[in-house]
């Protein structure tokens, strides 16, 4: 699994060292991997270049687990209207321990230049939507993510990753919103709220975001984050039975 996940959401043709260095495992190991899943069908393999990528075997993966998710169908015509208000993409996601992996995308013509798609993961410390699932988990349990989290930087990187991150999630416990202005894409900037179950549990995440020349902070403060909190809302309401 560790492999599959290695390749980005542009499923660029990767070798054997170069999946053997994401996944930190001996190149002789990862070759065998490699071998047996595109026996399988989950990679397909280039000859002329040596390379793999993902297969069509891939997509069972996923797609019984996303039939079973209603909050979908519920979310989608919300998230849709926003997005095509705001000339911006609108994604729907759900925590995979220090990510978020989109489950649901509106997108219109003018978003389409940052490429991210259902199954995308994103970092949960530098987007809007991550910052806002972990400023709505309890305390402790969000020490314990940071935690997680902080292990994947170096001790000169951190500090700074750790005050912005905590800026940002107070943030959204103050104003139920959180905003990422090209902390991971420098280009673009977004705000996310979190989806709830009834005693005020996150179990989702929404956000709306895009290029900075047309989604600004201005934009993002005033007009588009209030509006994703109004969608944010009418999906708990709607999806309170199921959450």
């Amino acid at each position: 699994m560790s492999v599959l996940k290695a390749f980005g959401p542009d499923n660029r043709p990767v070798g054997n060292a170069e999946i053997a260095a994401r996944v930190k495992l001996p190149k002789a190991t990862v070759s065998r991997l490699t071998f047996t899943l595109t026996e399988l069908g989950y990679l397909n393999y280039d000859e002329g270049t040596g390379r793999y990528s993902l297969g069509p075997e891939v997509l069972t993966l996923g797609y019984d687990v996303l039939a079973q998710m209603e909050i979908r169908d519920i979310a989608r015509p919300y998230m849709q209207e926003l997005a095509e208000y705001a000339d911006a993409s609108v994604y729907l996601g759900t925590p995979s321990g220090i990510e978020i992996i989109y489950i649901e995308a509106c997108r219109t013509p003018a978003s389409m230049a940052i490429r991210l798609g259902v199954g995308s993961r994103i970092p949960m410390i530098s987007t809007g939507m991550g910052r806002a699932f972990l400023a709505a988990l309890p305390g402790p349990e969000r020490e314990e993510r940071l935690a997680l989290i902080r292990q994947g930087y170096s001790d000169e990187q951190w500090p700074a990753i750790e005050e912005s991150a905590r800026k940002a999630i107070a943030f959204a416990t103050e104003n139920g919103f959180a905003l990422s202005g090209g902390d991971w894409i420098a280009e673009a900037n977004s705000a996310g709220a979190a989806v709830c179950r009834a005693d005020g549990y996150p179990v989702y995440a929404v956000n709306v975001g895009g290029l900075r020349s047309i989604i600004t902070t201005d934009r993002l403060m005033n007009d588009l984050a209030p509006r994703l909190l109004g969608v944010t809302r009418k999906i708990e309401m709607v999806a309170r039975g199921m959450l």
